[in-house]
């Protein structure tokens, strides 16, 4: 890892408007410490303090206040050949919005900071392992560990699982779901899984074969109707993932299991 610039606690005022057409080259961490609007690419985010973004290089990205002072820290980075590994084994969500749980980043940051300024035989080597640590902590908020304290997005998640047992038949978007979040499709179904255990897409399925053995045991729908009720324009489509699902045919359950 190398360190070839960084900042702790910068402060601007609440005018602040930094446009950065071309990016940067190199890699970037961003840590608000202060409200911001942040636009990475075509996308903007507006964030509370104690969030981090990780930008690629070259990224088109502007920074601007939000009403108030904008504090924040940030490093510019590259990492070498060897340690590929290590920056793909940490599964990092790059561009997007990250929430911290405390400020263990900014910290380590700080101590970069006078790593950096000092005349240390070992800086180098120093930095390399705080920017390593940096990173593990980054990804540590991404899918935090069992016990550990409670994920950012956690309630938004539970209430995006009870409206999709409540709304079955919504047409259910994982793209829509994620926007809704300010957070990436492949970072909202990682958040997802590990949160629940199961994909937001195989919750919208589970969801809609529960209430069809409802509908069809607890109505005189047909299965035509039953299958619109559940979300699915093809009668055809939702008998194949019926059966699929419960190993019978609606019509089969149906006869099967609706009381005489």
């Amino acid at each position: 890892m190398h360190i070839y610039q960084l900042g702790w606690n910068w402060k601007h005022p609440d005018t602040l408007c930094i446009e950065r057409p071309d990016g940067h080259f190199g890699m970037q961490v961003i840590l608000t410490r202060s409200k911001g609007r942040l636009k990475m690419g075509s996308k903007e985010y507006r964030v509370e303090k104690n969030t981090v973004f990780v930008v690629e290089s070259c990224l088109p990205h502007c920074i601007y206040a939000d009403g108030e002072e904008y504090i924040d820290d940030w490093i510019r980075f590259n990492y070498d050949t060897e340690d590929s590994e290590f920056v793909d084994s940490l599964k990092l969500e790059y561009n997007v919005p990250i929430k911290l749980a405390d400020d263990s980043v900014s910290k380590l940051i700080a101590a970069g900071t006078e790593v950096f300024g000092s005349d240390i035989s070992v800086k180098k080597e120093i930095l390399n392992y705080i920017m390593r640590s940096i990173l593990c902590c980054i990804s540590e908020s991404i899918a935090p560990s069992s016990g550990k304290k409670e994920n950012y997005y956690d309630k938004e998640l539970e209430k995006i699982k009870k409206e999709i047992y409540d709304n079955p038949a919504f047409d259910w978007s994982v793209p829509v779901v994620a926007d809704r979040l300010n957070i990436s499709v492949s970072h909202f179904q990682r958040l997802y899984k590990n949160k629940f255990g199961i994909s937001c897409i195989n919750d919208v399925f589970n969801s809609r074969m529960q209430y069809a053995k409802q509908l069809l045991l607890q109505t005189d729908n047909s299965v035509k109707e039953i299958a619109f009720m559940c979300g699915y324009q093809s009668y055809e489509y939702f008998s194949r993932s019926f059966a699929k699902y419960a190993c019978v045919s609606p019509a089969q359950y149906r006869e099967k299991f609706k009381e005489k």
